[in-house]
């Protein structure tokens, strides 16, 4: 392919409509999505008012263990996104996290690995409102700054 693009999954941290509508409908709607996009199942869920979800449910999408194990995800969506482009193609890799660890620290490790990766300049946000990210030709949006939820931005070119 000429362009991929990988939003890959992350603790949404940054995100703040996100877990705001989350908050009002329930966390319990949350892991229903979750699970429902994990499966492909499109159409509309049942609108019910629903009651807290129980701890379990909220631990679950918290949980230590499946929050260590995101950056190792996206490291592997990343590889599999990068394995599609041709030669001179363009990947972007994005997520909705504040984390260091699900960003700058995930494109850091893929370019260790792999060779034929370079990161290359985002043009069309050079005048985007997004500070640098700590990973050179990165980009980085806050929400006081860019009046969006946060966004990290990065992209890469497969040179050989």
């Amino acid at each position: 392919y000429d362009k991929v693009l990988v939003d890959a999954e992350c603790t949404h941290d940054g995100s703040i409509k996100h877990l705001a509508k989350f908050a009002q409908w329930g966390w319990d709607t949350f892991e229903r999505r979750a699970r429902r996009r994990r499966l492909r199942i499109r159409g509309p869920l049942p609108r019910r008012r629903e009651e807290p979800p129980p701890l379990a449910v909220r631990r679950r999408f918290l949980d230590p263990e499946r929050l260590a194990s995101l950056p190792l995800l996206q490291g592997r969506l990343l590889r599999a996104g990068f394995r599609l482009l041709r030669p001179g193609g363009a990947l972007v890799y994005c997520t909705c996290s504040f984390a260091r660890a699900q960003n700058e620290d995930v494109v850091s490790a893929f370019l260790g690995d792999e060779p034929a990766a370079r990161l290359v300049e985002v043009e069309c946000l050079a005048d985007a409102p997004a500070t640098p990210g700590s990973l050179p030709l990165t980009l980085r949006f806050d929400p006081r700054r860019s009046r969006t939820s946060a966004l990290f931005v990065a992209k890469l070119e497969r040179v050989s």
